[in-house]
């Protein structure tokens, strides 16, 4: 939530699009619908004319389904606490893989390239070096603990726009407590001169 404003925007609309499809295999099993046809569906909605455009962005992602679930899978394990946009553009590129792959083999594919990526690196951790130097060196409590990261992070994505629209839902009727101030007394004083001593005058 304290991303920048355009960040939050493209979040905001790729969490839409995400829950979306998600929701739809198992609203509508029947169907299936696809990502595209979930995107045309909202233009639709907004009173926009898709026309022949999903169609042919289909025919044209329908030749790199594998591929694109795979690179989903990597955009996702680059995701970190400051750098979130690879789990959004790692979403959009598994949910286009989906139109030739399927809903589940895409998922499947790219969780299975993120979990596969951390597990090499953790492995090379384990026969590097631990002792840290200048270098920058594979630790694998470091390797473990930026792939929980960033599929936490990659996670979280679908349920990102109904959380934006609670917490701006919620925002008016919260109360924040006042800022603690500090006294003044922890502030150090600055030291005195000592005065200077007059010697005794001799009759």
């Amino acid at each position: 939530m304290d991303r920048p404003r355009w960040q939050q925007v493209l979040a905001f609309a790729v969490s839409l699009w995400a829950l979306g499809w998600i929701l739809g295999q198992s609203l509508f099993p029947g169907q299936r619908p696809s990502a595209l046809d979930v995107l045309g569906h909202f233009a639709s909605r907004l009173g926009l004319t898709t026309g022949e455009w999903s169609e042919r962005l289909s025919e044209v992602w329908q030749s790199g389904g594998g591929g694109l679930a795979v690179l989903g899978g990597l955009l996702w394990a680059a995701t970190t606490e400051r750098g979130q946009v690879p789990a959004l553009l790692g979403w959009i590129a598994v949910m286009i893989g989906a139109e030739r792959l399927g809903y589940q083999p895409a998922m499947l594919l790219a969780v299975t390239t993120m979990v596969s990526f951390v597990v090499v690196l953790w492995l090379a951790a384990l026969t590097s070096s631990r002792f840290v130097d200048r270098r920058a060196v594979l630790l694998p409590r470091d390797v473990l603990r930026a792939g929980v990261t960033a599929a936490a992070l990659s996670a979280v994505v679908p349920l990102f726009a109904p959380g934006f629209f609670l917490n701006r839902l919620g925002r008016p009727y919260v109360t924040k407590p006042p800022r603690r101030v500090f006294p003044a007394a922890n502030i150090p004083e600055q030291a005195t001169p000592p005065e200077p001593t007059r010697e005794p005058e001799h009759p």
